[in-house]
């Protein structure tokens, strides 16, 4: 797990040397520049994590990265406790290895943000299910705490994760040992436990007028978006499609020592399988999805693709338990041995080593924009206008373009807070930077609209509303075409007369 974490942090840095295009992670930088129990947008559980880990980690590129293959990292050792938990701890290597060939966990783990963090949340809640369900005493005490806590933290990283819950309570009624649970102090010490946990989110989000749920209601609309529903429904299939069919053709020829059409159809179908209605497993393999289909059949919401990404943590303990009777023992074995050896995962890390270095040479040949788009060149930029223009005074603050505006306090300095939009905007004020006055700031803007609303709120306080033109390109050896990109820049002077001493 280390060794895969490590190397698609390094061969994401090599084949995408920027942040991901929609500035998520910039944003997640944002909001973890102070503790606040909520946003105008997500739960908080996701900024915590960035903020802790950028406590102790430089703030570059390849460092966020790194954060994001070690949340997979965290996942994957979930996975591996869910499968000892729930008596199925001899595939607990395949498991994660079938799980490292799924784009949910390779590709499209390398942008961190809301949905990415129950990657690391969602295995470790079902392994702690699990735990409280088959362990007694001390053991069933200490797994039902984190039961709850993992619950509070799944909610307070999306709310999505409600159809998680809903999961974890349906296996948990499949489960053979559900009525000694359901009549143990364990299951209810553990819905405490979540409750308690959630009470400060809860209070913030009614100081706020509920202002995150109207992002939240922005995600529905009443009607179908029946290609998007599409999309969420075939997403099992094509995410985890590296896997599924790697597990059906090495027990095709686990099974009968040659590769057939036939018996691998017959076991990608058998794969998914239930094992009568007891099935926690799959309970908790299907629910999530079958409920979140559901909600988009009914116009709740509107289905996104990428919310799918953390419901397969359980799919491959599904498939290798389901695939067991069609292999005699000695070469089911043998099948197991080959997912998790050695061998094939040196292999396989290699071929994502050399093919992020050829994915990198293509892309700067063509001049494929991700790959030259200069965020942290912009931000350098701005940087070195504002000390040549004002030396002995140091940026507070910046505004304008959300989440451009994250690039100062991540690339330059961190105590340059991130507002989003304006200082004096609804959503500024949740997280409320109450010195903005006293500092000069900074407008960021990639487009004219942008620059037109910035101009309109400057000239109603009488201020200079000249913005400057900046633009910056990636160079090095790295980058050999040149792809400029531009922001338009205004300043905003202290507000209060005399505060505009350096800090």
């Amino acid at each position: 797990i280390l060794a895969f974490s490590l190397v698609w942090a390094i061969a994401q840095w090599i084949a995408q040397p920027n942040l991901d295009r929609y500035h998520d992670m910039l944003e997640s930088f944002a909001w973890s520049q102070t503790f606040e129990w909520g946003s105008f947008k997500h739960p908080p559980f996701f900024a915590w994590v960035t903020g802790a880990w950028f406590a102790l980690m430089p703030r570059t590129d390849f460092a966020f990265k790194l954060l994001a293959y070690a949340n997979v990292g965290v996942g994957l050792l979930g996975v591996a406790a869910l499968a000892k938990l729930s008596g199925l701890g001899r595939f607990a290597l395949a498991a994660v290895v079938l799980l490292g060939l799924c784009l949910p966990y390779t590709t499209l783990a390398a942008k961190f943000n809301a949905n990415a963090q129950l990657l690391s949340v969602w295995p470790w809640a079902a392994a702690a299910l699990f735990g409280s369900l088959t362990q007694i005493g001390l053991r069933g005490f200490t797994w039902s705490t984190l039961l709850g806590l993992l619950g509070a933290a799944a909610m307070l990283s999306k709310y999505y994760s409600g159809v998680f819950l809903l999961a974890l309570f349906i296996a948990a009624l499949s489960h053979p040992t559900a009525t000694r649970w359901f009549a143990s102090p364990r299951p209810w010490w553990a819905l405490a436990v979540m409750l308690v946990a959630l009470i400060p989110h809860a209070l913030w989000l009614k100081a706020s007028g509920f202002a995150m749920l109207d992002y939240a209601f922005d995600q529905g609309g009443g009607r179908v978006n029946w290609m998007m529903t599409l999309r969420f429904a075939l997403a099992p299939f094509f995410y985890w499609a590296p896997g599924w069919i790697a597990c059906a053709l090495i027990f095709s020829w686990a099974g009968t020592g040659r590769l057939s059409a036939t018996a691998i159809a017959r076991l990608l179908v058998k794969a998914w399988r239930p094992q009568g209605w007891r099935d926690s497993l799959f309970w908790i393999a299907f629910t999530p999805w079958a409920l979140s289909l559901g909600f988009g059949l009914s116009g709740l919401v509107e289905l996104s693709t990428p919310w799918a990404i953390p419901i397969g943590f359980a799919f491959p303990l599904l498939w290798l338990r389901n695939l067991i009777p069609d292999a005699h023992e000695p070469p089911l074995a043998a099948a197991i041995r080959q997912v998790g050896s050695p061998h094939l995962i040196r292999n396989v890390l290699l071929t994502v080593l050399i093919g992020s270095a050829l994915l990198a040479t293509a892309y700067a040949l063509i001049g494929q924009r991700d790959y030259y788009r200069p965020t942290e060149a912009l931000a350098l930029a701005i940087d070195e206008d504002w000390r040549a223009r004002h030396p002995g005074q140091t940026l507070g603050w910046s505004g304008g373009a959300w989440p451009d505006t994250s690039m100062m306090g991540f690339y330059i300095d961190a105590r340059i807070r991130a507002l989003p939009g304006l200082p004096d905007s609804r959503e500024a004020s949740l997280a409320p930077h109450l010195r903005w006055p006293d500092q000069p700031g900074l407008l960021l803007c990639p487009s004219s609209d942008c620059a037109e609303r910035m101009r309109s709120w400057l000239r109603a306080r009488r201020l200079d509303d000249e913005g400057r033109v900046i633009r910056a390109q990636r160079s090095g050896w790295r980058f050999p075409k040149a792809s400029p990109e531009s922001m338009i820049v205004f300043d905003v002077p202290p507000q209060r007369p005399g505060d505009a001493r350096p800090r």
